[in-house]
């Protein structure tokens, strides 16, 4: 399971960038996108399925745990721990706070996400509460692979469909509870979070064995597309409240299926040589940006809203401050990039504890989620 998925590098781009839509309707609202407000932040759900699916992809029969929590480390932390440091005048001083060190130092050691107080799994970078969660599925990943690896293709299908049931199921009984714990344990919850990233890991196991993806690329994105549709413009004007909040509870396994075909897809194109767009060379910078891209985004867009105000009418001449929000968060990420996240990433994977010789050089793939 070691083909370059290139496209799937190329994706990860479109991801981060729909959570920069979903942040920057705080900042400067559009006409189109106010009707779809919600759908930006599903982002998060394509980087959990995605990350499921990528690590699984590149795991090799001779990993053990502790180097693999190495790579890990040395993959996101110290971007999360700059991007954190970048955010706090803007989040704190810029808003006449003073910074909360107890949430920022549970922030930095990505341990924010596991307490249902808003001030705390948001605290620092707001935008890292979804590595807190990721660190949840590193740390299990290699405990469990080999056993998911030495399944049967049903009963990993059984298996992954019942991680989406049970989302489902859990998003329909949490309806009735506190709304302040309901929106951490549907949203932050890294226990919650975890079938998503399941999904991934089922969904490579199955690639990998050459099962096909029933959608082509285009058909499974308008797939996608028309989800997004119903769930917020035709449901919320056709169905009553009852039924609205069952569709919205199945939501919660579907949304992540959807974003799972899209993947499967997209990598169906690399490992059959077919042409992809996504596969294009300033896609995939793109796509390799898109981590620091999903770090600093939110940063970006608050500091912009301290010096030029909130322009909350719907307006198409909105468009422009999408357009300034959206040059200075991707010139940002690519800085982020070259000038620290990869040359810190090398660096620390050639000095491995315990290990003799420098590590070989980051392929260009999709090896880092």
């Amino acid at each position: 399971m070691h083909a370059r998925l290139d496209s799937l590098t190329g994706l990860r781009f479109f991801a981060a960038y729909f959570v920069l839509l979903h942040h920057v309707t705080n900042f400067a609202r559009l006409p189109v996108l106010v009707h779809f407000e919600g759908f930006g932040a599903t982002g998060v759900t394509f980087f959990f399925v995605l990350s499921g699916f990528v690590l699984t992809w590149s795991f090799r029969p001779s990993d053990a745990p502790r180097p693999f929590y190495w790579r890990r480390f040395a993959r996101i932390v110290p971007l999360h721990v700059l991007t954190t440091l970048i955010a706090l005048p803007v989040f704190y001083a810029m808003q006449g706070e003073p910074v909360a060190w107890g949430p920022v130092l549970l922030s930095l050691g990505l341990l924010q996400a596991w307490t249902f107080v808003p001030g705390i799994y948001f605290a620092g970078n707001p935008a890292a509460w979804s590595l807190s969660c990721e660190l949840f599925f590193y740390a299990l990943h290699p405990l469990a692979i080999r056993r998911v690896l030495a399944a049967r293709s049903l009963a990993l299908a059984i298996g992954g469909g019942a991680f989406l049931a049970a989302m489902a199921a859990v998003a329909q009984i949490a309806l009735g509870w506190p709304g302040e714990f309901t929106g951490w344990l549907l949203y932050i919850a890294p226990p919650f979070r975890l079938g998503e990233f399941a999904l991934g890991v089922v969904l490579a196991v199955l690639t990998a064995r050459g099962y096909r993806a029933p959608l082509g690329l285009l058909p499974a994105t308008a797939l996608l597309a028309g989800w997004f549709v119903f769930t917020y413009v035709v449901g919320p004007r056709t169905l009553d409240a009852a039924m609205l909040a069952r569709t919205g509870s199945a939501g919660y396994a579907i949304l992540p299926l959807l974003y799972g075909l899209v993947i499967v897809a997209a990598a169906r194109l690399d490992l059959e040589a077919r042409p992809s767009v996504l596969r294009w060379k300033p896609m995939v910078r793109l796509g390799e940006w898109s981590y620091a891209l999903y770090l600093v985004h939110a940063t970006i867009i608050y500091a912009l809203m301290e010096v030029f105000g909130t322009h909350y009418r719907a307006m198409w001449t909105n468009l422009g401050w999408l357009a300034l929000a959206s040059v200075i968060a991707i010139a940002a990420s690519a800085l982020l990039y070259h000038l620290v996240e990869q040359p810190l990433e090398r660096w620390l994977r050639a000095h491995e504890p315990g290990k003799a010789s420098p590590a070989p050089a980051i392929p260009a793939s999709v090896e880092a989620a």
